[in-house]
């Protein structure tokens, strides 16, 4: 199943409820229910804080609560603002850390939402960040995985085929936008 595929079954379970809002849509059907454990652990490697948190509940609908937590663990350390996170990275994580089999490994959060404020500082000190930046739209998270070696961490993504994948010294960029690697 490729990232086209696996969106179209997530709209269409937002579709099929119309009492939830579209960004609280069904979280997947049966051909990804095995690929996700609808939990996630995270350690926000800045703020030295750390979440474990179900983020989808028993109907596979992604938890209203959870996601504010989530969110406010994936603020900008640089400014303190929180930012709206797409579910739909949350779930990536979640479809990696599965796909890895270490469902009870934390993940290392380098990166989550950036300000245009910290943006624009990390990109006077490298060509690498980019002017339009999923992390600006709380669509991308620089991760490690705990005991995963990167390399690892980045083939599993580029397996799920469902977003971006880059791969730095220190950490993997993982993204729910256009396919591409680098």
């Amino acid at each position: 199943m490729n990232r086209r595929e696996a969106l179209k079954i997530i709209l269409a379970g937002g579709i099929a409820s119309s009492l939830t809002p579209l960004w609280y849509p069904l979280a997947t059907a049966y051909p990804l229910k095995s690929r996700y454990s609808g939990r996630l652990s995270v350690h926000n490697m800045h703020t030295d804080e750390s979440l474990t948190v179900c983020y989808l509940k028993k109907n596979k609908r992604f938890d209203p609560s959870a996601l504010n937590q989530l969110n406010h663990l994936f603020r900008c350390h640089y400014t303190g603002k929180v930012h709206h996170i797409q579910p739909e990275l949350f779930l990536l994580l979640d479809m990696v850390r599965s796909h890895l089999g270490a469902n009870e490994r934390p993940f290392q959060l380098v990166s989550g939402y950036r300000s245009p404020e910290y943006n624009r500082l990390l990109r006077n000190r490298s060509r690498q960040v980019a002017r339009k930046s999923y992390h600006l739209r709380g669509m991308a998270a620089d991760i490690q995985l705990e005991g995963v070696e990167l390399p690892a961490v980045r083939d599993a993504a580029k397996c799920l085929n469902m977003g971006g994948v880059g791969t730095y010294d220190q950490f993997i960029h993982l993204d729910v936008g256009p396919v591409r690697y680098w």
